[in-house]
């Protein structure tokens, strides 16, 4: 585990004279641009853009969805409250009750905000991962009604229940929505000023998924995350927050997991850290050697619906059993016959990354070392840089 030992044993990354190893490159770029799923793919060295690419009728100013991805942006959230002295990096250890007094006689009143970040909560999963949550009506209440299936800190399980109750936690700290708080505290500064953030029907901000940003935008904040949460000079999320937040802390199935981060690689030089969620969207960095990439699928969404989710017909439907609901939905969301434009509903409104396009590459519930297109990705960004390393 010397790996470990490094990782642990300073703050601050490797600093690197990366050259690119072009053959890999061309694979990697050949690769997710013949995927015919692909919206777009941006690779930088050093802040630099080494290779944008976007797929017909998409330009450098269409937005794109996060889905999972969204998450390392409000966690980000509670590395910004450190750093702006609103709350201690020791109150990570304080229960989620702490925050929001309403939890107190709850059964998950004890929970730590550590614990709720490294997805350790112990908060029961449903044979469907917590889907069922995405089409309530009230996200925020069904997590707020979750309760532990076993003790906390014990066990990673990933689960988008844990990312739903930051939302009264960052409205508890900051005064705020998470979602004013993003664009004042993340969006501002990155200059990004295009960008639609995902509600539920109820109106709660969404904290799991549903951050959409033109794909360049997407890069700023994987840049800020590679320079330890700091932007020109200015420290914006708490450094060793940020430098925890991408440690391989806890073992899950083919991947690690930090605190809201994935560390999918590593070795004693350096590490892949990111997220390959949903439908294939991509976020992958290299700190030691200031590697980025961002990948994102085709993104059907009219804009003018504006960013709140509505099922249309199928909410009075909502009371049926999930496998049901699941099996429908897959029609409502499904990938078109090649040349057939998608039909918009005007009714409903989610974020849609299937109906332009099932991507080749991703394996959706699968672990990532199990999938044979994520697994490539994954070695070939790894291998991109050939660098020589100093500590900085």
């Amino acid at each position: 585990m010397k790996r470990l030992l490094l990782l642990f044993g300073t703050i601050g990354w490797l600093q690197a004279d990366t050259k690119i190893n072009n053959e890999v490159l061309d694979q990697l770029i050949q690769l997710l641009e013949n995927d015919g799923a692909t919206q777009s793919l941006i690779i930088s060295n050093d802040e630099r853009i080494i290779h944008e690419y976007y797929a017909n009728n998409y330009s450098q100013n269409n937005l794109a969805t996060s889905w999972s991805i969204a998450k390392t942006f409000y966690a980000a959230l509670i590395g910004v409250a450190i750093q702006q002295d609103l709350i201690d990096y020791s109150d990570l250890e304080k229960p989620i009750s702490y925050f929001v007094p309403e939890l107190k006689l709850d059964s998950k009143s004890d929970i730590t905000l550590y614990n709720i970040l490294a997805m350790k909560t112990g908060l029961e999963i449903t044979e469907y991962l917590n889907e069922e949550m995405f089409f309530s009506i009230n996200n925020l209440n069904f997590a707020m009604n979750v309760d532990p299936k076993e003790e906390q800190g014990n066990v990673y399980e990933y689960n988008n229940v844990n990312t739903m109750l930051l939302n009264p936690i960052i409205e508890s700290i900051f005064g705020l929505t998470p979602h004013e708080v993003l664009i004042s505290e993340i969006f501002n500064p990155l200059n990004i000023t295009d960008y639609g953030l995902w509600k539920d029907s109820a109106g709660n901000d969404m904290t799991y998924y549903g951050v959409d940003l033109r794909p360049i935008d997407f890069m700023k904040f994987a840049h800020l995350v590679m320079n330890n949460g700091k932007q020109n000079g200015v420290q914006i999320i708490d450094e060793k927050f940020m430098f925890d937040s991408i440690q391989p802390i806890s073992k899950g199935t083919g991947e690690w997991f930090g605190l809201h981060w994935s560390v999918r690689k590593f070795n004693e030089s350096k590490t892949l850290v990111g997220l390959e969620v949903t439908d294939g969207q991509t976020m992958f960095l290299i700190p030691e050697e200031r590697l980025a990439m961002v990948r994102f699928t085709k993104y059907f969404h009219n804009p003018y619906k504006g960013h709140q989710v509505k099922f249309g017909p199928l909410e009075y439907l909502l009371w049926m059993p999930y496998s049901w609901i699941k099996y429908i939905t897959t029609l409502v969301a499904a990938e078109t016959a090649p040349g057939v434009e998608p039909v918009d509903d005007p009714s409903i409104n989610f974020p849609d990354t299937k109906s332009l396009g099932v991507s080749e590459l991703n394996c959706p519930f699968t672990a990532p070392d199990e999938c044979y297109g994520v697994s490539k990705i994954q070695d070939l960004f790894f291998g991109l840089g050939e660098s020589a390393t100093t500590l900085k």
